[in-house]
């Protein structure tokens, strides 16, 4: 009797540890999209701005088999860049399958993911939104290309309006989804480059402390408190960067003027249309106590001295040459450009995202 009690016992901790085993072993997606051309399917994730492959599969009929391990619920993306195909799934270590057409990835099925359905709910219930923006785009288009100046001028005010509902929406969804693995993406992705640093902060507290391994959760953390770090009535982060020539230049030289920080590129068309203010405003204001630090966002030097010398622009200028991941970039949390910084004598911020007309104004306020 104690034999059998001992094989059953043997038995039953040997399932066990079977069972812990293949949970630990990760995830697999099988796929079928009909209409995909006999080619390969990579699994890619997103890191620091590139893209890194984690499996890679033939499809063979349509048909795909890929595995791999996540150390927490995050957004993947099944890709064929040659075939333009991009579907994200948000990952999870689980039997994940996927079935749909190629020329209808919008309704691609995807189960066996707890994060993706997560994810799926938010997605349906803010649907109305994005498809009432959709429908404006459209027509904004449409108008665009009628020239007619004052349906754009309704089309722009129905936009804002839907998106002000869709992020009161948000909002309201994130306090009351609060334990839900999606929620810190969907902070992420939908609000946090958008929002004050304040109401983002007050947005990111209510979340379940649960959340705190999200990698979207870390990343929300790291943001807020970089952007208090830059807040208006903070001193401004020292850094130093090269010119064009490579000579290195500090932020911390300029004190004892008032200075924008201009964070722009070659590429960035409304950077661009924005040069000439600029360009007026550094001739009016240069020899009464005001100065411009350009910080570009370009990744090669011969594109962005090119637009110094198209342009006209004859204050200091500083680059890194990394794009999106400029060192002063990140410092700043600058998440789109334009992007200006004003600084007072002392180097405390002043003002942030003046423009035009707006930042003439600013500078008489303080110079004229």
């Amino acid at each position: 009797m104690k034999k059998i009690l001992f094989i059953v016992a043997l038995a039953s901790f040997i399932w066990s540890c079977n069972t812990n085993s293949k949970e630990e072993t990760g995830f697999t997606i099988d796929g079928t999209i009909s209409g995909y051309q006999d080619s390969v399917i990579f699994l890619k994730k997103r890191e620091t701005g590139a893209w890194k492959t984690v499996d890679s599969a033939k499809v063979v009929e349509g048909k795909f088999h890929l595995s791999g391990k996540v150390d927490y619920p995050e957004v993947y993306y099944l890709l064929n860049e040659k075939l333009r195909f991009t579907l994200p799934i948000f990952m999870d270590n689980s039997k994940i399958t996927v079935s749909g057409k190629m020329d209808d990835l919008g309704n691609v099925k995807i189960t066996g993911s707890k994060a993706q359905d997560a994810m799926k709910a938010y997605n349906d219930e803010v649907k109305p939104y994005n498809d009432k923006i959709e429908d404006l785009y459209k027509q904004y288009m449409a108008a665009q290309q009628e020239g007619n100046k004052e349906l754009l001028e309704q089309i722009d005010s129905s936009y804002y309006a839907i998106n002000d509902e869709k992020i009161a929406f948000t909002k309201n969804y994130i306090g009351t989804n609060n334990k839900s693995v999606a929620v810190p993406y969907i902070l992420y992705r939908e609000l946090s480059y958008s929002l004050e640093v304040e109401e983002l902060d007050s947005l990111f507290q209510l979340m379940d402390t649960s959340l705190s391994e999200s990698p979207y959760y870390k990343i929300l953390d790291e943001r807020i408190k970089t952007l208090y770090n830059v807040a208006i009535g903070k001193k401004a982060p020292d850094f130093t960067l090269n010119d064009t020539t490579g000579n290195p230049i500090s932020l911390s030289q300029f004190q004892g003027k008032y200075l924008l920080i201009d964070f722009w590129a070659a590429w960035c068309r409304p950077c661009r249309v924005e040069n000439p203010n600029n360009v007026k405003l550094y001739a009016d204001y240069k020899d009464k106590g005001f100065e411009i630090l350009g910080v570009s966002f370009d990744d090669t030097r011969e594109a962005w001295v090119k637009a110094i010398k198209k342009d006209g622009l004859t204050w200091p200028q500083v680059s890194d040459l990394k794009g999106w991941n400029s060192a002063a970039g990140k410092l700043y949390g600058v998440s789109a450009i334009p992007h200006t910084v004003l600084l007072d004598k002392e180097g405390v911020i002043i003002a942030k995202n003046l423009r035009g007309e707006e930042l003439r104004k600013e500078i008489a306020k303080l110079l004229d």
